[in-house]
């Protein structure tokens, strides 16, 4: 690729771009502008048109460093500059560079922040703060980071551990952008509740968030559900009907266990994600959709492209920005917090007194290993706060399913754990022989140096295999 024209497919990301929350300029190895987006136009003062062609260093209040060598960089920087704009002024902003390097692309690319905005915001807040007497806990988060968000702005998820906060920080990279997410987790670890967030924090939040639940739509009504039908397309069509597609317009749609979605419709959402067109059933007129796609599922998609169940064109669509959910058991220290959150929820919902909660209920709860996640959690508060009859909540009040060995617990071994167990059975089986008709890597078809190298990596010991 020699510039960023000659990318592939390159236009689809433009819009993108252009719509990024952050400047972006395309330079080449001398610092020479190819293309700006527009917040990057918008902050320096100048038209697109007035900048490509000129030099990034003219605009950068910089370093010591020669501005030539400056673009010429194998590696990432990011560093606080100034930027001087059209009408004189300078301002403060975080830059991260990712240079042209030897043998590589011959452009680069420039990402800043205005850092004026998040720096008045921050005296604000302390002007509120010293004011009125209220703490701003978040100004912390303010401070730093390219695209911070307070905390507040998530107290509807409870969680401190991090894995959640992990979480938090993927939403505000993607909720700005109009990239197609993916959320993937088990049943209960809160797919919709991303879903709702990131709808909250994009330039779509003033639009509808439509939601399809994908697994309990029938396969022969899904289809009139997401792209309506039109007057007498089929018995009891009395009417045209608009689908989902066309609610959502100018918003987001959601669409929940995507993994469940009929082969045959596969086909026609991968066309609304490339162009953004469908047709209502019965109907001939092609109709354009501005729809922004978040998807999610329990299930493991890769597989079922595999199996042939999902087209792998669409599942690479969906797939461009992931999230993966941690489930509860991966997050245990967040119990308690969860626990409080829905104790004090139910005994408001029941007019009841609030509560003591002491420490031998978080005990019994951390011990399970909760395979409906912060939803069976949510269910089985709700029960031992009805079935509680004094002031706290005791063990005995929570009533846990009993444990299944073929549960995915807290104890499960890791995937690397699993192998190394069933090499070293094989191994004892064929006496530590790995090559031949009759070695391990034989009975495990794999190739003998491959299964070499894993024993190797995982620490195994041959001879003390024999031994035992």
């Amino acid at each position: 690729m020699n510039n960023p024209g000659d990318a592939v497919d390159i236009k689809r990301y433009i819009y993108s771009f252009d719509r990024a929350p952050v400047g972006i300029v395309w330079h080449d190895d001398k610092g020479k502008i190819l293309r700006v987006n527009a917040y990057a136009a918008e902050k320096l003062g100048y038209t697109p048109e007035e900048l490509v062609g000129n030099y990034l260093y003219k605009f950068v209040v910089m370093d010591t460093r020669e501005s030539d060598s400056y673009y010429d960089t194998e590696s990432s920087t990011s560093v606080r500059h100034n930027l001087f704009t059209k009408d004189g002024n300078l301002i403060p902003v975080k830059v991260l560079i990712c240079g042209a390097g030897p043998g590589d692309a011959d452009f680069g690319c420039a990402f800043f922040q205005d850092m004026s905005e998040k720096a008045g915001l921050v005296e604000l807040l302390k002007t509120l703060e010293k004011e009125t007497g209220i703490r701003v806990d978040n100004l912390k988060s303010w401070k730093t980071g390219l695209i911070d968000i307070p905390e507040n702005v998530f107290s509807d998820f409870i969680g401190k551990s991090r894995q959640v906060t992990g979480v938090f920080k993927m939403i505000c990279r993607v909720a700005p952008t109009p990239t197609t997410v993916l959320i993937t987790g088990e049943t209960g670890t809160g797919k919709e509740l991303v879903a709702r967030k990131i709808h909250e924090l994009s330039d779509r939040s003033g639009e509808r968030l439509v939601r399809v639940n994908c697994a309990t739509l029938p396969a022969h009504l899904i289809e009139g559900e997401l792209f309506g039908h039109e007057r007498g397309a089929f018995t009891g069509a009395h009417s045209r009907k608009p689908g989902r597609f066309e609610l959502a317009h100018g918003g987001t749609i959601f669409l929940d266990e995507i993994g469940e979605m009929p082969p045959e419709l596969q086909t026609k959402l991968l066309r609304v994600l490339q162009e953004g067109e469908f047709e209502r059933i019965g109907g001939t007129k092609t109709l354009k959709s501005d729809v922004r796609v978040v998807a999610a599922t329990n299930q493991d998609l890769e597989s079922l492209v595999r199996n042939g169940r999902f087209r792998s064109d669409l599942y690479f669509r969906l797939n461009a920005f992931p999230i993966h959910l941690p489930t509860l058991r991966e997050r245990k220290e967040d119990i308690p917090l969860l626990a409080d959150f829905f104790v004090q929820n139910y005994c408001t919902l029941l007019n009841r007194e609030p509560k003591k909660i002491p420490g031998s209920f978080y005990e019994k709860l951390s011990g399970y290993h909760w395979p409906g996640n912060v939803r069976e959690l949510q269910n089985i508060v709700e029960r031992a706060c009805i079935l509680s009859t004094t002031d706290r909540l005791y063990p005995e009040d929570c009533h846990l399913p009993a444990a299944d060995p073929g549960d995915a617990g807290a104890s499960l071994p890791s995937f690397e754990e699993n192998e190394r167990r069933y090499i070293i059975r094989v191994l004892k089986k064929t006496g530590g022989k790995v090559f031949g008709p009759d070695g391990a890597a034989a009975l495990m078809q794999l190739n003998p140096r491959t299964l070499t190298s894993k024993i190797k990596k995982l620490g195994i010991d041959k001879s003390g295999i024999l031994l035992t």
